[in-house]
């Protein structure tokens, strides 16, 4: 992972895609099952950092 990566704040779409290695798909269904917040600037639609990595952390859970 870039050091850009890690000092983020939030994410775009494309750019939450590039730094979870999942697919657009998946992150539209994880938004609209509301499992995956998000929030808008003007037209964009933004991921906080911490939201993007509470949700990788919720498929963490229970892995070994």
């Amino acid at each position: 992972m870039h050091t850009e990566t890690l000092s983020r704040l939030a994410y775009g779409i494309n750019q939450a895609v590039d730094a979870t290695s999942v697919g657009r798909s998946l992150l539209y269904e994880e938004i609209k099952a509301g499992k995956l917040k998000t929030f808008k600037i003007g037209t964009r639609t933004l991921i906080a950092a911490d939201d993007l990595n509470a949700w990788l952390s919720s498929y963490q859970t229970g892995a070994s």
